[in-house]
């Protein structure tokens, strides 16, 4: 079975992670990434790697010599991630089965509708979404340890400074709480959030630390006494299942699997300002007497990337098995 995985982007974010993590815990020889060769050197150097330069979905020329490769390659499946390469995969006459990843809540997805087998990472990913379809949830990052000692010298929120990472809500949500508040991330709603911070005189307990590599984000978990998700949507979180590995109790809005691993009093509401401060005001403070031990176990057995891979690989056999 010869399955090439797709990605066309400039940065390597979650979706890129999330596909190297894959194809570097893949025993097969016979996996291969086709990506833009921009990002190529920030893969696993031991995939398998095509590279190419990006273009447009709309790009003839780069829809040709794509086909070309695939052509070369003689893929069973080819594997897409993201709107952009389903909808050119979608556009080319193959001879082979096509899987989709939707990684996000999307507005518009009938493109995941051409598809023969679309993955959601959430069951809110593929809601309404009229094919064959299932879910594989994210997975806590494979290389993670767990601390042994742990500080708990502030709260954690972990993500992109972007308006549906809700760090607004978050802040704004803060001014009763004696917790300090750390929110790691980069992005263009930065400056706002600031202005926030400074608005609600919140300066001495809500800091934003950005340009976090990896390694430095492991000391921000390890000294955390609760994970903060505000996402007004979400696929995952990815964020939440890496502290829940990690033992930190988490607090989140009702977003992606959430509601499938949380008790509802442990959930707000999703883009209200309101239902948050609630949330947070009765538990931040006093998060270690909420006691998640059976989630911690729960996500370490059924979330890691081997169970997870298997789930795909049983995903493609049955497509195939099917044609």
């Amino acid at each position: 079975m010869k399955i090439v995985h797709l990605v066309l982007s400039e940065s390597f974010a979650g979706i890129e992670q999330h596909v190297d993590e894959i194809l570097s815990t893949l025993d097969s020889q016979e996996a291969i990434l086709i990506c833009n060769k921009s990002i190529s050197n920030f893969f696993n150097q031991k995939i398998n790697i095509k590279k190419i330069k990006n273009f447009s979905r709309h790009s003839f020329f780069g829809k040709y010599k794509l086909k070309k490769l695939l052509k070369e390659l003689n893929p069973d499946i080819v594997h897409t991630h993201g709107s952009k390469t389903t909808s050119i995969i979608n556009s080319i006459k193959k001879n082979y089965k096509h899987v989709a990843t939707v990684h996000g809540v999307k507005k518009n997805k009938k493109v995941y509708e051409k598809c023969d087998l679309t993955i959601g990472v959430s069951s809110k990913a593929i809601e309404g979404i009229k094919n064959n379809s299932i879910i594989v949830s994210n997975w806590w990052h494979p290389q993670l340890k767990k601390p042994i000692i742990k500080k708990n010298t502030h709260a954690l929120a972990v993500g992109r400074l972007e308006k549906v990472k809700g760090f607004d809500l978050l802040i704004s949500s803060w001014i009763n709480i004696k917790t300090n508040l750390v929110i790691v991330g980069s992005g263009k709603e930065k400056d706002n959030l600031l202005d926030i911070i400074e608005e609600n005189n919140l300066s001495n307990k809500v800091e934003i630390v950005d340009e976090v590599d990896r390694e430095r984000l492991i000391s921000f978990y390890e000294n955390a006494s609760v994970l903060i998700v505000s996402s007004r949507d979400e696929g995952g979180p990815r964020v939440a299942l890496e502290a829940f590995y990690l033992e930190i109790p988490v607090l989140s809005t009702n977003v992606g699997h959430m509601s499938e691993i949380l008790p509802n009093e442990l959930l707000a509401k999703k883009n209200d300002q309101e239902s948050l401060q609630q949330l947070l005001e009765a538990y931040v403070d006093d998060i270690h007497l909420i006691d998640q031990k059976a989630i911690f176990k729960f996500i370490e057995e059924e979330f890691s990337v081997r169970q997870k891979i298997e789930e795909i690989k049983e995903a493609y056999s049955l497509l195939l098995s099917n044609c």
